[in-house]
């Protein structure tokens, strides 16, 4: 899978990087303070880690144990792996991951689900691979946002993955997942959560 020109360059730019510092990872980290929960030293997956920017946020801020990103386009691995010598990077698909479960400590998800049809699968398959305790941060779009991108930007965001926050949130809950925190940033149609898994 290769995203198309457009939404390739719109996810390695500068402007890309510094929203996804400044705003989206800034959002984790507030959730996690105000939760008293800390990531130093724990085994983290970045899932759908593109070219590895998020990967060396996280790198830099907890210095994780462990630490793997995995994304399913084979030019972003390259371009991770390139960028962040010092960083584990795999070809992986988000709905198969093939790790044991119970791995990590800590998960995080920028924005990809919106880009998966069967999105559900792949919130199951996060909750496999989480150690029981453990916790997903998932940044992502609802389905008025998606539909937008993809009808006015022509960007790769297929009709069967869009989600209204609510099914996005029973669905979480429903693979049992704790939302101990979420918010929009930007306008309704872009959403941070925090979620725990509790067995």
């Amino acid at each position: 899978m290769e995203l198309n020109k457009l939404e390739f360059k719109l996810m390695n730019n500068p402007v890309r990087r510094w929203l996804q510092k400044n705003i989206e990872f800034k959002a984790f980290n507030e959730f996690l303070n105000k939760h008293n929960i800390t990531l130093e030293g724990k085994a983290i997956l970045d899932a759908g880690c593109g070219s590895g920017y998020s990967t060396n946020l996280i790198h830099q801020t907890y210095a994780p144990s462990e630490l793997l990103g995995i994304d399913l386009m084979p030019s972003q691995i390259s371009r991770a792996k390139i960028n962040y010598p010092h960083i584990n990077f795999e070809v992986g698909n988000v709905l198969q991951t093939n790790l044991p479960p119970g791995k990590f400590d800590a998960i995080f998800v920028f924005g990809i689900l919106h880009h998966i049809p069967d999105w559900r699968q792949a919130v199951t398959e996060l909750h496999r691979v989480l150690k029981p305790g453990g916790v997903c941060l998932i940044e992502d779009l609802n389905k008025d946002t998606s539909h937008f991108f993809a009808t006015y930007l022509k960007l790769d965001h297929p009709p069967e993955a869009y989600f209204s926050w609510e099914q996005f949130t029973d669905s979480l809950e429903a693979t049992g997942f704790t939302i101990l925190n979420q918010k929009r940033i930007f306008t309704n149609g872009i959403g941070s959560f925090l979620c725990l898994k509790s067995s």
